[in-house]
């Protein structure tokens, strides 16, 4: 078993962790649809430039695409390396992707709005007009309401998203002794259990906020703790990795 784990790599990207899924499963397919989809969303108001203006203002908005992309890309990410490691198709497992997949879909439209929110306040740009409403609606009392409702759109998704991966991996924990997880891959699964549980635990002290009528200000502030949190809790765990690791290799 050691030596498998030390020579029948499937990744050297990976290479403490032996590799269960062989080819892409039909999870996986679906699973990339949705995220083609999503992407799509997330462009699908961008119209083609037809002024020169007009392409500045896209290429300037640029990072608002960015931002959104590469928050998207990092769900698929986990959610990729999760079924190359184990390879589960049962049905808990399936369902817990169906529920992470519908919750891609949603996220994509919270995400972009707090993304053009945040760019337009660090170009100085005005968002008034991001909260104007329709002739004859009344929401709350202001626009202060529409950006608690942001905020909390917003912690939803990433509750929503993170809370699945991180039952995913519980899942997958669950089953380790059907998967014959060594200690190291043991040790791996639970740490990415908790990087996710951080985000989740996050996301949900800024949704507090918001319920307790904290400024959405504030509630979004909060969520800069995810760097030195995950960096933190990241740097710890590589230790107890490579330990665990080095042990395998004079094993």
């Amino acid at each position: 078993m050691i030596r498998d784990h030390l020579f029948h790599k499937r990744a050297s990207a990976d290479a403490m962790f032996r590799w269960r899924g062989e080819a892409v499963s039909r999870l996986e397919a679906l699973a990339d649809a949705v995220f083609a989809v999503t992407l799509t969303l997330l462009i699908v108001s961008i119209s083609v430039p037809a002024t020169f203006y007009e392409l500045w203002n896209a290429v300037r908005d640029l990072p608002i695409f960015l931002v959104s992309f590469a928050m998207i890309m990092m769900a698929w990410q986990y959610h990729y390396l999760y079924f190359r490691r184990y390879g589960l198709e049962d049905f808990t497992t399936s369902f817990l992707n169906a529920i992470f997949l519908f919750l891609i879909l949603f996220m994509a439209y919270p995400l972009k709005f707090m993304a053009t929110f945040l760019w337009r306040l660090i170009l100085g740009d005005g968002v008034q007009e991001m909260f104007v409403l329709p002739k004859g609606v009344v929401f709350g009392d202001s626009g202060y309401a529409q950006q608690a409702w942001m905020m909390g759109f917003y912690a939803a998704a990433i509750i929503g998203v993170f809370g699945v991966l991180a039952l995913m991996q519980l899942r997958a924990y669950a089953k380790r002794n059907e998967l014959e997880l060594d200690k190291l891959e043991v040790h791996l699964t639970l740490t990415g259990l908790v990087h996710h549980l951080i985000t989740v635990v996050v996301a949900m002290a800024s949704m507090i906020m918001v319920i307790a009528g904290a400024q959405p200000g504030y509630a979004g502030i909060i969520y800069f703790l995810l760097g030195p949190l995950h960096g933190i809790f990241g740097w710890l765990s590589g230790r107890r990795a490579d330990r665990l690791h080095q042990e395998l290799l004079n094993s």
